[in-house]
């Protein structure tokens, strides 16, 4: 494939070694305005991401898919760069981890001595266990 028909890939993690320079057809984030499909020759951005299913399609035509949660990513030329607080690719993601996580964070939201931070933390923990298990869900079903 030509230059001009791919983008390069780079995904920067604090708790994973980076994704850098894998060339890709597409790549599909959740940002905080909904799904975004970027392809080769879209427009320069930048945006903020949120708690959401991700994906990828390399140059050889393999998808890769996965969950990942807030931070920023840049579209600039023929690169893509997103940096998100968290990553896990789908085989990474243990449907029962995701249940017990979502349990536990249901629990916390409803304790009476929860304060605002912890709210919020637990309000994130949920939302990314819910995600990470309708990300399973889509793999399992097909």
């Amino acid at each position: 494939m030509a230059g001009e028909e791919t983008l390069q890939l780079n995904v920067l993690c604090p708790e994973r070694p980076p994704i850098t320079g894998i060339g890709v057809k597409s790549v599909t984030l959740f940002g905080s305005e909904g799904q975004i499909q970027i392809m080769p020759g879209h427009a320069a951005m930048i945006g903020s991401l949120e708690t959401g299913t991700f994906s990828y399609e390399t140059a050889q035509g393999q998808e890769k898919s996965g969950v990942i949660s807030s931070g920023f990513f840049e579209v600039s030329g023929n690169q893509v760069t997103v940096s998100a607080a968290t990553l896990e690719l789908d085989e990474e993601i243990s449907l029962e981890r995701a249940k017990a996580a979502q349990s536990k964070a249901e629990n916390a939201l409803m304790a009476m001595e929860i304060d605002e931070h912890q709210f919020k933390k637990y309000q994130l923990k949920l939302q990314r266990a819910i995600v990470r298990q309708q990300a399973v869900g889509k793999k399992l079903s097909s």
